[in-house]
């Protein structure tokens, strides 16, 4: 590549006569094109919404859209030959090359795009579930982070009270949003397939891909597994006394291998659009639940004060809410599907890439936070870790509960296993000295097969890796969650990031990959 071809590039972004040329580089007057200065975020503030509100994804769009009028970008985007060498720093060639990429992305996925959808919102909802839409990202996304773990949200408000624990929520599913934000924009507009390949080409080394495939095979393993032993619990209790019915009794390995074998077809897909309804049923079978729970809120909240307990507003114990927080950053634990997602978006300019990701984990957020707050009125101080075992055996709703719980974990299951299956895979592919590219279809059957027969092996023989879980998934979900993200962020990204936000940005996600792995260094070590 010349300096034609690099010119060539940045002229690019000229087109349509919307966008202005920046003032010329330094020493030798080689004028460089950019996008026009980005939405800010203040404009999302008491603009758009109703009443004055914040207008979050407009702020989101604001806050994560590249602005190539930067000193920084410019160094990135031009060639030595056209800029003075003392404005130049050492920059690889190929992050000069992605950044590159990404501004020609800019122009080309960015054209003609409208923030606001000419239809209406029932039209939206009744419209069919496309597989490069908004709708089937937003699902997919918040099918993976939902599962058995929320059955863990009561406990989680019952350690901070209401009050701090919706704020810890909020804040968790914030910070989650950028950081999916980040890997979507990274992963999409530098035309990349993985999330491994994007941490390579961050990071310029081969190794830190094969470590990230590791992170992804672990935390999936571990995910997979406890899907399994959750099965193992929840089939039989559902078939030993269904109401009104004579009930059946199977051992626990039994209900193990059945739910494996009912999921393995499910999981042979390797593009994550053919589970878009799959994913779907994931929230509505949950919502179901939490209408259940909330039903039943008001009465056994009357016997709550009648017993003398009481239900906490703000408490605050360093101790108590760092094992909250992991709780509640695994609620929105979703980054192993954000690139094959992504990837499968139609359009995917900045506008459709902060929709899909705030809608996904705005679904999440309600309905974990009812869920959460519905089971911590209705048992205080005495939640246990799993709020159902709070409950008498023989309620006809909570046998229903558990009826349900038991269809969404085995809905979550393929979803959680395809991420596994694609790090699996080219682990295998890497240990055969294979090339690094696109896992073909056979190897992802293949990898998807071995690793769901590994995982119900351990499940039908381990009942009891909660602690194991937790600990795994507080190290291997934070850094998925945050830590990786933030090394793309700030090796690939930060040069096209405005400068008012990228710092706090990249702070806040390394405040919470932090508290992630404080959690478990103070609740396990």
């Amino acid at each position: 590549r010349g300096p034609g071809s690099d010119r060539q590039a940045l002229q690019l972004l000229a087109g349509q006569g919307r966008y202005r040329p920046l003032p010329p580089c330094a020493g030798r007057g080689g004028e460089a094109m950019a996008l026009r200065e980005p939405m800010l975020p203040s404009d999302g503030w008491g603009c758009g919404g109703p009443a004055g509100c914040i207008d979050v994804k407009r702020w989101f769009i604001g806050v994560i859209t590249p602005d190539f009028n930067t000193a920084e970008a410019r160094e990135r985007c031009v060639s030595v030959d056209e800029v003075d060498e003392s404005v130049v720093h050492a920059k690889p060639p190929r992050l000069a090359e992605a950044t590159r990429t990404i501004m020609r992305s800019c122009e080309e996925l960015n054209r003609d795009v409208s923030f606001k959808d000419a239809r209406g919102l029932m039209a939206r909802c009744c419209a069919p579930l496309e597989p490069d839409s908004v709708r089937s990202c937003s699902s997919a996304l918040a099918a993976t982070a939902l599962g058995a773990g929320a059955l863990a949200l009561p406990y989680a408000f019952s350690l901070t009270g209401i009050g701090l624990g919706l704020l810890t929520l909020t804040l968790a599913g914030l910070v989650s949003s950028l950081s999916l934000q980040i890997l979507m924009v990274a992963a999409r507009y530098t035309n990349t397939r993985s999330y491994s390949a994007v941490l390579e080409l961050s990071v310029g080394s081969r190794v830190a891909s094969l470590a990230l495939d590791l992170v992804v095979l672990f935390n999936g393993v571990g995910s997979v597994i406890c899907i399994l032993i959750f099965e193992g619990d929840f089939v039989p209790a559902v078939l030993a006394k269904p109401p009104g019915f004579e009930g059946i009794g199977i051992e626990r390995y039994v209900a193990v291998v059945g739910a494996a074998l009912a999921a393995w077809p499910l999981t042979l897909s390797a593009n994550i659009s053919a589970l878009r309804y799959v994913a779907v049923a994931v929230p509505v079978a949950l919502l179901a639940t939490i209408l259940i729970v909330l039903y039943d809120v008001p009465e056994l909240h009357r016997e709550l004060r009648s017993a003398g307990d009481r239900v906490m507003w703000w408490h605050f114990e360093p101790r108590k809410w760092l094992q909250a927080v992991v709780i509640m950053i695994n609620a929105f634990a979703n980054h192993m599907n954000a690139i094959p997602c992504v990837n499968q978006l139609g359009k995917p300019s900045i506008s459709r890439i902060v929709k899909a990701t705030v809608n996904g984990n705005l679904l999440v957020w309600a309905l974990l936070s009812a869920l959460g707050v519905g089971g911590y009125v209705s048992w205080a101080s005495a939640t246990k870790g799993d709020f159902l075992l709070n409950y008498p055996e023989g309620r006809p709703e909570i046998w229903f509960c558990r009826l349900m719980l038991a269809l969404i974990v085995y809905l979550v299951l393929p979803v959680a296993l395809l991420p596994t299956a694609k790090s699996g895979a080219q682990l295998l592919l890497a240990a055969a000295g294979a090339s690094r590219g696109e896992v073909g279809p056979r190897v992802h059957r293949l990898s998807a097969t071995l690793l769901l027969t590994f995982c119900t092996f351990i499940a039908a023989k381990v009942s009891n890796v909660a602690s194991v879980i937790g600990l795994l998934g507080g190290l291997l979900a934070s850094s998925l969650m945050f830590w990786f993200p933030a090394v793309v962020y700030r090796l690939l990204l930060w040069p096209t990031q405005p400068h008012i936000f990228r710092g706090p940005v990249l702070s806040s996600i390394v405040l919470f990959g932090s508290l992630g792995w404080a959690s478990v260094a103070i609740n396990y070590l």
